[in-house]
């Protein structure tokens, strides 16, 4: 769930990320500031904040989005973990040259 952006799924997912690091401008940087795992060890979540680069769609300048984000993963059969969810939301919306 990104910021002024629907919820996306499957492919249209895959399509959206593709978009941002297809952007030569595009960067983040996450400060994860919890981790937190059930006693059961089936499921955890991090939360934090991030910063992300990337070019403006209309204008091609470089914007910064400054935000904070959760995340929660599901433990697999195989043992690796894998995102189930995950949301953020800009503290304001994205500027020129933060």
């Amino acid at each position: 769930m990104l910021t002024n952006t629907p919820a996306l799924r499957g492919a249209e997912l895959k399509a959206a990320l593709e978009a941002f690091v297809a952007d030569p401008n595009f960067s983040m940087r996450f400060n994860t500031m919890k981790v937190e795992v059930a006693k059961s060890g089936e499921i955890g979540y991090t939360r934090g904040a991030y910063t992300m680069t990337m070019s403006d769609p209309k204008t091609k300048k470089v914007l910064t989005e400054i935000g904070k984000y959760v995340t929660i993963y599901s433990k697999q059969p195989d043992g690796s973990w894998k995102i189930a969810e995950d949301i953020s939301n800009a503290d304001s919306p994205a500027a020129p040259g933060r």
